[in-house]
């Protein structure tokens, strides 16, 4: 099984589009950017997969850089959160992007309705595109047409979730000032890495892959908690959990339930439950070397950490969770020596590589999401019936 697997993967990573796509050329989407290169602000209308993963990247630039971005994501149908954010933009130097895979995304498609009754006299023509697959189920194009946008083609092969590394992740990225060459080149390396690997047990992602699964294969274990120490991360965490959910979550008879947590801050929140509760938990413990410098400190009051800085601090902590998680649940540790954008490819793609081999392996298909179109069709028929009423 673990060479005929790695056989699978190899086969996997030259023939679907979810790989593919890191070798494509960057320069369409470079000069797709420039038409948003005079606003203030973009506006990104989607939801889910739509969304997560060019956030993951934008935000994770605005704070490494300690500026706001002016990429803005428009999620949820939250009237108040909508209203208070499109208060802050000024219609005449605001782009628009609007991304629906299937076209017909409730969320997606009312929250950008519901601007266009408020903004009834935005040249959508000029300012906003959308990205939906081609075709004539699309309701997105359907919208997009009547008001002249452009329709920019969203793979049809490539699921939301799967698709950080295609226009959908790559354009609010780049309009976010996210180096996307240095993001995609990373992935594209542990792709390689992969395919020129002969003997499966030389090629560590792989290993760990198929190693995550034996940890999980008998039920006993069924939670896997991702911690960064780094703030940074949260929206990755985010984006991790929701291609682990929906790509793994099929079985009753095998399970893995993913929980975000950052460090130190949830140490103070979950630490308790991880240490005292119940063993069924693997953790990804993710740590750097380096960070921002700051002055070591000095006061008569806190000898414990006087001479010592943030970052020592945070890597203490850091060690020191691990040792103690290493006495009750299975743990892997992350080290990288600094957090780029090229450690965030690395990671992102060896997320994909681990929950498609976690799924062969179970026998499960991470390609779908069945449960989740049947409460789509709840949800609508409760729509309908308030409408009655």
């Amino acid at each position: 099984m673990f060479n005929k697997t790695f056989a699978y993967i190899k086969e996997q990573i030259n023939t679907l589009d979810i790989f593919k796509v890191v070798y494509d050329d960057l320069s369409y989407i470079k000069q797709l950017a420039k038409r948003f290169d005079a606003y203030k602000k973009v506006l990104i209308f989607g939801i889910g997969g739509s969304s997560l993963g060019g956030k993951c990247l934008v935000n994770f630039q605005a704070m490494m850089s300690g500026s706001e971005s002016r990429v803005i994501f428009i999620e949820n149908v939250d009237s108040l959160h909508f209203m208070n954010t499109i208060k802050k933009c000024n219609p005449e130097n605001t782009g628009i992007i609007v991304i629906s895979k299937s076209g017909r995304t409730t969320e997606t498609l009312m929250l950008f309705l519901t601007i266009c009754e408020i903004w009834k006299n935005f040249d959508y023509e000029q300012n906003a595109i959308a990205i939906t697959e081609f075709s004539e189920n699309s309701d997105l194009i359907k919208i997009a047409n009547e008001k002249h946008m452009d329709v920019i083609e969203h793979n049809a092969k490539i699921g939301g979730r799967f698709s950080v590394f295609s226009i959908v992740g790559l354009l609010p990225a780049l309009l976010g000032n996210v180096r996307i060459d240095a993001f995609v080149k990373a992935a594209r390396n542990i792709l390689d890495e992969i395919n020129n690997c002969e003997v499966p047990s030389k090629c560590e992602v792989y290993k760990q892959a198929y190693s995550m699964y034996e940890v999980f294969k008998d039920g006993k274990v069924n939670q896997h908690v991702i911690m960064p120490y780094t703030d940074m991360l949260e929206d990755y965490c985010k984006w991790t959990v929701q291609l682990i959910s929906e790509s793994l979550g099929k079985s009753e008879d095998f399970a893995i339930t993913p929980i975000h947590a950052i460090g130190t801050v949830d140490q103070h929140s979950m630490l308790q439950l991880f240490l005292g509760g119940m063993p069924n938990k693997y953790f990804t413990i993710i740590t750097f070397k380096h960070n921002v410098f700051t002055p070591n400190i000095n006061s008569p009051f806190t000898r414990n950490i006087n001479g010592h800085s943030l970052h020592e601090l945070m890597g203490a902590h850091a060690k020191a969770t691990a040792k103690a998680l290493q006495q009750k649940s299975p743990i892997r540790v992350k080290e990288y020596d600094k957090l780029t954008i090229s450690v965030l490819g690395e990671l992102m793609i060896s997320d994909v590589i681990e929950t498609i081999v976690i799924a062969r392996l179970a026998n499960i298909n991470p390609f779908d999401q069945p449960a989740v179109e049947a409460s789509k069709k709840v949800a609508m028929q409760y729509l309908n019936e308030s409408k009655k009423s």
